[in-house]
């Protein structure tokens, strides 16, 4: 009777191969560029140090971007303004005031940005395209009522006269990386942040970086900026030559960073990524102004709470590499199988998380892969044929949709549930 059955899905399965498009797969990765940095400056514009800046930019072949407060801007600033966008520079907010702006009203806030806004179009012909909030600080209502993306960076700590000229060209030095932006300061008298500037821009070019506007960054980076979260970096997406491993979670999980919650919704198992090697990633979709991490917990013994920040992270999707944990790792001088739970939570802000799957590198070989598995419970039997059958009508995910692709062509379609009937039918 099951045989019976078992045929004739068969039959009308392999009837509609032509009709059940096949599951999308990632693009291959572009080739590599250059790697890119955005240098950008709070707090100008001047007449002295904002126009040292620009000499060395100049002399360097450099782009950067600056964040203007508004009553710094007069008729002799302008020039410099002017100066800065004709060499390819790209001229931003920092509000009128410089205040703390979580606590303003919209039209405090509104106000605080337009006065900004008006005078760089005046001075430019274009409005500003990002926004540096004062002191990094946010609000539901700032995100709410700003139409421009927020711009943060790696902290240089060149606003404290303390912080040597070499101590900040290191800040920058050990920070460096394709993609990131660098929080610099061009208030009237940084002579120090001119300094540093003098020994990194050779540096940094004689390792192969390229510094950008924003906007250039974004663009090549291949990321639409997006107006919910505050940037420090632009990774370029990097999982394009991945496939699904294992669904780890699939629903929605809701709750600000302090929810207990978190510790058993997507929790990752030790041994399954120590015999990926580095050969996996963990994406993550999710919702929040900020970015998810993956959390290493040890209580037994010597205890340990350390979270890894994701490669990759754009308000939707975050992806965690596996040469990052296991740096993290190695730093702590455990294996994954010391900890005693690896789970994903949020960084600081609230986060809704919809799923979290486990990647391989494409052409990744499993020797441990049981053929047919899809929903991964190491068995390969009927339930794998009705998984198979819901994910192809869009019911249901799969937990290993690489173990169903039967005529390994990279995708699945109803030839490999064909291919799996018969499997089940001849063993």
């Amino acid at each position: 009777m099951l045989a019976k059955k078992l045929l004739g899905i068969v039959t009308a399965f392999a009837a509609a191969i032509a009709l059940i498009p096949s599951a999308p797969m990632p693009e291959s990765t572009a080739a590599e560029e250059s790697k890119l940095i955005a240098l950008t400056f709070d707090d100008g514009p001047n007449t002295t140090t904002t126009n040292e800046i620009l000499d060395l930019l100049e002399q360097y072949n450099a782009k950067a971007s600056f964040f203007l407060i508004g009553a710094n801007i007069n008729e002799e600033s302008a020039v410099t303004v002017k100066r800065a966008y004709d060499m390819g520079c790209e001229i931003d907010n920092h509000s009128k005031t410089h205040s703390n702006m979580s606590s303003m009203s919209p039209e405090e806030i509104e106000a605080e940005l337009e006065y900004v806004d008006e005078w760089v179009y005046q001075i430019t012909g274009e409005y500003p395209k990002f926004f540096r909030p004062p002191f990094i600080d946010t609000s539901a209502v700032m995100y709410e009522t700003i139409d421009l993306p927020f711009i943060c960076g790696i902290d240089c700590q060149d606003y404290m006269e303390s912080v040597t000229a070499q101590q900040r060209a290191d800040y920058i030095l050990n920070g460096a990386k394709d993609g990131v932006i660098v929080l610099l300061h061009d208030a009237a008298g940084n002579t120090q942040t001119v300094e540093a500037l003098e020994i990194v821009l050779p540096e940094l070019q004689a390792q192969g970086y390229e510094f950008v506007t924003l906007t250039e960054l974004f663009e090549r980076q291949g990321e639409t900026p997006k107006g919910n979260m505050i940037y420090t970096e632009v990774a370029k997406y990097p999982c394009g030559g991945y496939t699904q491993y294992q669904n780890i979670f699939t629903g929605e999980a809701s709750g600000e960073s302090s929810w207990s919650g978190w510790s058993e919704t997507a929790v990752l198992d030790g041994a399954v990524l120590e015999s990926l090697g580095d050969s996996y990633a963990i994406e993550v979709a999710y919702s929040s102004a900020d970015h998810p991490v993956i959390a290493l917990q040890k209580w037994s013994g010597a205890s340990i709470w350390q979270t890894v920040k994701p490669f990759y992270y754009n308000g939707e999707t975050a992806c965690f590499l596996a040469s990052d944990l296991n740096a993290a790792l190695e730093s702590l001088g455990v294996s994954y199988t010391d900890l005693d739970k690896i789970s994903i939570t949020p960084f600081a802000s609230a986060m809704t998380m919809t799923q979290v799957d486990i990647l391989v590198r494409s052409g990744f070989s499993d020797d441990t892969v049981i053929t047919g598995d899809v929903n991964n419970d190491q068995t390969f039997n009927i339930t794998d044929i009705v998984a198979m059958q819901k994910w192809l009508t869009n019911q249901d995910s799969l937990s290993a949709w690489q173990n169903g692709d039967l005529n390994k062509d990279g995708v699945l379609t109803a030839f490999d549930l064909v291919l799996m009937h018969r499997a089940i039918l001849n063993p």
